[in-house]
């Protein structure tokens, strides 16, 4: 990566990170404890879970594969998560005042998602549907903070993560967006991959409103999904080239080094030899007088 590049992506990151902070959603700041950035790392991949789990449940209670009070009991235990989690940094985070500034956001919907929940008949009030959607996008916010540097760092593990979020998003919320269209799941992801590879077949085409507006958002993921799948894939072939070309410099200086070692060595027995041929010279000699 050339210096312009690498201050670009530098930049962009610093953006980042000051717009989850400006909007709430920042989590453990970088100067925190240790123990409270290990445990933070070590809520993420339940968070992950929960972020490809909530879409999947709308979809299921959707289709009537869960019920209604079913859904009630995994939401329960979701909420229920994100509060233990809440309850956790902050008993661990040192400036509790920095870490409620910058997370205020994924704080207020916590604290109020959670006891709506048992409010008789709030659960199907479309405010509550409203939470679950911004708890996802929060989740898929937080976490892409981390991954988004690990992209800059060219890891695929980051890409396979967005992958399955999209399709599972895509899968989940198509069907009931455009149930006519969209007979289940498998269109969903079918529809999602081929949006955002741009291929385009056109088997499948949203005609809702809601559908095409969801198709408008996944057009717009498609450019960036597509740019850093390339930008990753390129520096991990000039990596491997480097990486060829510096086991090619480490052979070529490992058989001068073997060279070397053996002029060393043969220079030394000319050199001994010498030192021999010099003692059997001086003792063959007759002292001066006899």
């Amino acid at each position: 990566m050339t210096r312009p590049e690498h201050d670009a992506a530098r930049l962009l990151i610093n953006w980042g990170v000051a717009l989850t902070r400006l909007i709430g959603i920042a989590g453990v700041a970088d100067h925190e404890s240790r123990p409270a950035q290990r445990w933070a790392f070590r809520l993420e991949l339940p968070l992950l879970f929960i972020a490809l789990w909530i879409p999947v449940e709308w979809y299921l209670v959707h289709t009537g594969h869960l019920s209604v009070s079913e859904g009630f009991g995994i939401d329960v235990v979701l909420w229920g998560f994100f509060l233990l989690e809440q309850l956790v940094l902050l008993a661990l985070v040192k400036d509790r005042a920095y870490y409620l500034k910058t997370n205020w956001l994924l704080v207020a919907v916590v604290a109020f998602g959670l006891p709506l929940l048992f409010i008789p008949g709030v659960n199907f009030l479309l405010g509550v549907r409203l939470l679950r959607g911004l708890l996802v996008v929060i989740t898929a916010l937080r976490l892409g903070r981390r991954y988004f540097r690990e992209l800059g760092r060219h890891v695929f593990f980051a890409i396979v993560l967005m992958t399955a979020f999209l399709l599972v998003l895509g899968g989940s919320v198509m069907p009931m967006l455009d149930p006519e269209h969209f007979e289940g799941f498998g269109d969903g992801v079918w529809w999602t991959l081929v949006t955002l590879s741009t291929v385009g077949y056109g088997d499948l085409v949203p005609q809702t409103e809601s559908g095409r507006l969801m198709g408008l958002i996944f057009v717009g993921m498609a450019v960036v999904w597509l740019s850093l799948i390339s930008a990753s894939i390129a520096a991990f072939l000039v990596g491997l080239r480097m990486e060829a070309s510096t086991e090619d410099e480490e052979r070529i200086d490992t058989q001068i080094l073997h060279r070397l070692d053996r002029i060393e060595a043969l220079l030394e027995q000319e050199r001994e030899t010498r030192r021999d041929e010099m003692a059997r010279g001086d003792g063959g000699e007759s002292p001066p007088g006899r």
